[in-house]
């Protein structure tokens, strides 16, 4: 990373919750419940319920309906998605975290599952990431996922997970047969100046597929939503983010901050590592040692002293 430049990030939590005191008869009733609970907490937000992508719903912290994780009326359980604004790394972001799930856990049933995940959202400031940048981290995003794996439970892992499955699911580098080919590829890539071949390669999705069919496509096409890694914000028109998407939920504030910590150092150590990633690699993928190792680097071009709860996730993987 240029000396002059830094990250920023949005962090997207899904929650599975439910008043601890209140039958809620539908999810708006909710959603003011918890955002006017929030508010009294001094972090500013609002319900966003068209899912309306514009700046102004990234100034501040927004409640949404998440449509992905089956709410249970008879049960008092509704499916919510908290979306941050857009933070600076050096900002006190982990305060606001701590102090949302100290607001949420007195009042409501947070309950663990597997249909919740975390997502954050990274880009550069106050220089955006470029072409060298991106293909730099998908590398390191093919090379090292055997390692990112470990982290996370095994329906999150290769492909098992529809909504995170493998990029190198993606039919630009499903056919290939080593993970060399598909670095090289992306050298290839990130050779046309472009950024639109880089998102090709990791994010394609198959025509065949029953989506690709249900839409009348009738040749590959890129949607990244289903993948670890998505870099479809990098094309033109769009955010500027690469978004990560394989954590899993988060029930706490240390859990949020630490999948957070993990995905700005990781992309801050992508970018001196992933021009070199080449020649050498091994085909089985990065060890949980090297994972440690870049993330430590990105941690230290960051600014930090430390990587936070991410070792708490390198002890329970074992």
């Amino acid at each position: 990373m240029d000396d002059e430049s830094s990250l920023q990030f949005g962090i997207e939590i899904e929650l599975l919750l439910g008043s601890r005191k209140k039958a809620h008869p539908n999810w708006k009733s909710l959603a003011k419940d918890v955002s006017k609970r929030l508010f009294k907490a001094g972090i500013a937000n609002h319900i966003n319920d068209n899912n309306d992508k514009s700046a102004d719903n990234y100034r501040e912290w927004s409640i949404i309906q998440e449509v992905t994780i089956p709410s249970q009326p008879g049960k008092n359980l509704w499916g919510l998605e908290l979306v941050s604004p857009v933070y600076h790394i050096q900002s006190y972001w982990a305060a606001d975290l701590t102090t949302i799930f100290n607001t949420l856990h007195p009042s409501f049933n947070l309950v663990p599952s597997p249909h919740c995940s975390t997502h954050v959202h990274i880009s550069g400031t106050p220089i955006p990431l470029d072409t060298a940048a991106l293909a730099a981290l998908a590398k390191c995003a093919l090379y090292y996922e055997p390692a990112l794996d470990l982290l996370v439970p095994p329906g999150r892992r290769g492909s098992t997970a529809y909504w995170c499955q493998s990029n190198r699911s993606s039919p630009a580098l499903h056919p290939l047969t080593s993970t060399l080919d598909c670095l090289s590829l992306l050298d290839d890539a990130e050779a046309t100046g472009s950024v639109r071949p880089v998102v090709e390669a990791m994010n394609l999705f198959p025509a065949a597929s029953a989506y690709g069919r249900a839409h009348g496509k009738h040749k590959d096409f890129i949607r990244g939503k289903v993948y670890k890694w998505d870099f479809t914000g990098m094309l033109a028109g769009s955010r500027g983010t690469v978004e990560f998407r394989q954590p899993s939920g988060s029930v706490s504030g240390e859990e949020a901050a630490a999948w957070v910590t993990l995905a700005a150092a990781f992309v801050a150590g992508a970018m001196a590592v992933g021009p070199s990633l080449g020649g050498d690699v091994g085909e089985h993928g990065a060890t949980a040692e090297e994972l440690w190792a870049i993330l430590v680097s990105g941690g230290e071009m960051l600014g930090w002293e430390g990587l936070g709860g991410v070792e708490g996730l390198f002890e329970r993987a074992g």
